[in-house]
């Protein structure tokens, strides 16, 4: 007790918080397995270097700072290895990836991990629109193992809306964007982010965003209405939008994403597309149907047992959904193997 009292009366305050903006370097942290077999999630990238008005991010993880390549292709290697076929890479702001480093970029990446033997699928966890450049097309159109699924955030489809959250591009550039990135990997699936009732958002500025998403035609949207986060410039403005228009407003932009969900998928169908089973389906008796996602991120249902998680599989789409798509099992395609399905 007494060695406790004179811990109390000498010990001196700790702070163990340091301040993330000088942090340069990004940690290193691997995860050797996931709870899913057959994609692993890759983080390539921390931070971020764009200080948007409604997010807190860069204040909570920093500046943009990227993994060294060397270690990146070492873990890929590793997770092909443990069996993963698809590769998902991740960060705070992936597609900054390489900002930090000489003469190395995203793009530069994407075909280093192209050379992984084993390695099926690499997919991007999300990218700005601002940040595909004409190399990143070029691996877009020529690398057999980029998925034909990109996330590319558009947060507003109004000028001044984005101009207001300090956004890096008009929505004329980024229709444009999305134009050469479909003619560089035609039938890509396109989703992105869309935040509702930013402060200053007027029914035009909605109606406008609107109007651009139909005409991009993405494959699915997630729509968020705006929140507060403390601490940030757009917190501070004055014209807040009320939740009541804001609600509407969200239900609308579901309804129109439902409606795309629907159109993109309702082009595969009688189309044969690899899919990688990941779970059995639990709407369906035990062993008789699987569910996985193709390289274009639909939901397929098809017949199967839990023997084709992990494999890559040809899967005819039959019926389109929305959420779900139904599927035909064709073959089997899995270390070299090509089993027609009986």
């Amino acid at each position: 007790m007494d060695f406790i009292h004179d811990i109390e009366k000498s010990r001196q305050p700790v702070n163990a918080v340091r301040n993330i903006m000088k942090t340069r370097v990004f940690e290193d942290l691997d995860v050797p397995n996931f709870a899913e077999r057959t994609r692993a999630f890759l983080k390539i990238q921390d931070g971020c270097n764009n200080f948007c008005t409604f997010c807190i991010i860069p204040w909570s993880r920093g500046l943009s700072r990227s993994r060294d390549p060397k270690s990146i292709i070492h873990q890929a290697h590793q997770l092909v290895d443990a069996g993963y076929k698809e590769i998902v890479l991740t960060g705070i702001h992936t597609g900054g990836y390489g900002d930090d480093l000489e003469n190395y970029r995203l793009s530069d990446l994407l075909w280093d991990l192209d050379r992984v033997d084993g390695l099926e699928r690499i997919r991007i966890s999300s990218i700005e629109a601002s940040q595909i450049d004409e190399k990143m097309l070029d691996v877009l159109n020529r690398s057999s193992k980029m998925c034909r699924h990109l996330h590319i955030p558009l947060q507003a489809g109004d000028d001044t809306v984005l101009k207001r959250m300090r956004r890096k591009y008009t929505t004329e550039e980024f229709y444009n964007k999305m134009g050469l990135i479909r003619q560089a990997m035609p039938d890509v699936g396109i989703t992105t982010d869309v935040i509702v009732g930013f402060p200053g958002e007027t029914d035009e500025m909605f109606r406008n965003g609107y109007d651009l998403m139909k005409a991009i035609q993405f494959s699915e949207m997630h729509v968020f209405p705006y929140s507060k986060r403390t601490g940030t410039p757009a917190a501070r403005m004055e014209d807040q939008v009320d939740d009541e228009v804001k609600n509407a407003r969200v239900h609308e932009l579901i309804d129109l994403s439902e409606q795309l969900q629907l159109a993109y998928a309702q082009r595969f169908v009688g189309q044969i597309l690899e899919v990688i089973p990941e779970r059995e389906y639990k709407g369906a008796p035990s062993g008789s149907k699987m569910q996985g996602y193709s390289d274009n991120y639909l939901q397929l249902i098809f017949n199967g047992s839990s023997e084709l998680e992990g494999q890559l599989c040809r899967v005819k789409l039959t019926k389109a959904g929305v959420n779900e798509c139904e599927g035909e099992l064709i073959s089997v395609m899995d270390n070299g193997l090509r089993a027609a399905a009986q």
